[in-house]
């Protein structure tokens, strides 16, 4: 959450304070981000489109989530009744009672006879009706993508006696890592294997947990991390990538199946489960530096000629005619051999999806996505979640490989896409060896993408 102290909006004080709108200005969180503390960051989030509450049912129900927004009209107000029909003045729907909506008023903290800025409107009145026809509110759906970790909550407790930590100078674990259970949480995620969970001590602090002990049950909530990892196999020598460790260090070995290494993605990274300081760069392992998100473009990863797949229905993305001769993107049985089967996409955040065959982007043009390089059509942008791919209103694909008409929810792993006889190459090539490979049964980098790659997905 937000310190008060960097909740400072008083807008009739502020004016006051200096010369013009100065110290407004000062206070202002969009003209000095660094000052104010960006909870989107702390909390993992993609917001997902936004949505409209129509109802008084629908409103109650977004409100249980965070904030509405709204909008409506002070003048011509009836008698009896707090606001009418318009959008001249905004404010935040903030909660209800069983009679009267709460709104957050934009004029201070002790504005109001409530004297935290807020008011109330009856619930079925002609300003109640006003303020649901203009409510509105964001999508926000967690970000798993950015270390490909979920957690599930202990029950019964644990013993806090029982529980050993995780070494925080090894780690770089600092007090704000420890904030508040979502920033341990947070930090835990990228953590792999050295980090098991988190843990709310009998202190009231927060702890990251490298092991559970006998796992007794106790009076401490804590919640056991689950991290979604891939294994790469080489599908021209059945290898797979492994890491062995020896005096010298981390060396990446092509090993049988029993021997493969865990890695899970982060902003375009292979990241070692085994390892989780270290990350996979070009032929070799290389230690993090600095924070986990301050990443080197250069040494980050992405997917060429993929076969995205889905384990459900045995389909593979594909190329399907359109009328007026446009190519549109649907799902086939899956053919190694296609084509017509492969995709040029991310490893994480935002990517295009872009057909291999075509050398074209998957774009709206008319209203309908296709692949086109059309002046007038609009890019669409793509990305990982949880292993399912969503679009930028959170709208996964489904197994029938069409955009599904719910939003994402991450339990429903019949959506689920893996990755299949892909090139795995510099995100930023070189024009050389910029292609990952196996040859004479070690990894190595090649300038021929000429290797195909499978993920063999696993929870540890």
């Amino acid at each position: 959450s937000v310190p008060e102290v960097e909740v400072p909006f008083t807008m009739k004080q502020c004016v006051t304070e200096g010369e013009g709108k100065a110290a407004c200005y000062a206070k202002c969180g969009a003209k000095h981000p660094d000052r104010f503390t960006n909870t989107l960051e702390d909390q993992f989030v993609v917001i997902a489109g936004s949505g409209s509450a129509r109802t008084e049912a629908q409103l109650k129900k977004a409100l249980q989530d965070g904030p509405v927004t709204t909008c409506f009209s002070k003048k011509s107000v009836e008698a009896g009744e707090r606001c009418s029909n318009g959008c001249s003045h905004a404010n935040s729907i903030i909660g209800y009672t069983k009679n009267k909506w709460i709104l957050q008023e934009s004029y201070g903290k002790h504005w109001g006879k409530n004297n935290d800025g807020s008011w109330q409107t009856t619930i079925g009145s002609l300003c109640s009706d006003a303020i649901i026809k203009k409510a509105y509110f964001p999508k926000v759906i967690y970000d798993y993508d950015r270390a490909n970790a979920y957690y599930e909550a202990v029950e019964n407790g644990v013993n806090e006696a029982e529980l050993k930590f995780v070494d925080g100078e090894a780690y770089g674990i600092t007090a704000a890592n420890k904030r508040n259970v979502g920033t341990a949480k947070n930090k835990c995620a990228f953590l792999g294997s050295a980090c098991k969970g988190v843990v709310k001590l009998s202190s009231g602090s927060f702890e990251l947990v490298s092991d559970f002990g006998a796992g007794s049950s106790g009076d401490q909530a804590a919640f056991k991390k689950v991290q979604m990892v891939a294994y790469l196999k080489h599908e021209e020598t059945g290898k797979y990538i492994g890491v062995e460790k020896n005096k010298k260090g981390l060396n990446l070995i092509a090993a049988s199946k029993d021997k493969a290494a865990p890695f899970f993605t982060s902003h375009s990274r292979f990241i070692s489960f085994q390892y989780p300081r270290y990350h996979l760069v070009e032929d070799h392992m290389e230690l993090i530096v600095g924070g986990v998100q301050d990443v080197d473009e250069s040494k980050t990863w992405t997917l060429n000629n993929c076969n995205i797949y889905n384990d459900v229905s045995g389909k593979s993305f594909d190329l399907l005619p359109g009328s007026k001769e446009k190519i549109l993107l649907g799902g086939s049985s899956y053919d190694p051999t296609s084509t017509s089967q492969k995709f040029n996409i991310g490893l994480s955040g935002k990517w295009q999806i872009i057909s291999s065959e075509l050398q074209l982007p998957l774009a709206d043009r008319s209203e309908e996505l296709q692949f086109t390089d059309h002046i007038k059509a609009s890019y669409r942008a793509f990305r990982w979640n949880a292993r399912q791919i969503i679009n930028k209103i959170g709208r996964p694909y489904n197994s029938d490989m069409e955009i599904s008409t719910t939003h994402f929810t991450f339990r429903n792993k019949e959506n689920v896409m893996r990755p299949r006889d892909c090139g795995i190459s510099r995100r930023e090539p070189t024009g050389g060896d910029d292609h990952l490979t196996v040859k004479n049964n070690e990894v190595v980098m090649s300038s021929n993408m000429d290797s195909s790659w499978t993920f063999e997905y696993d929870d540890l």
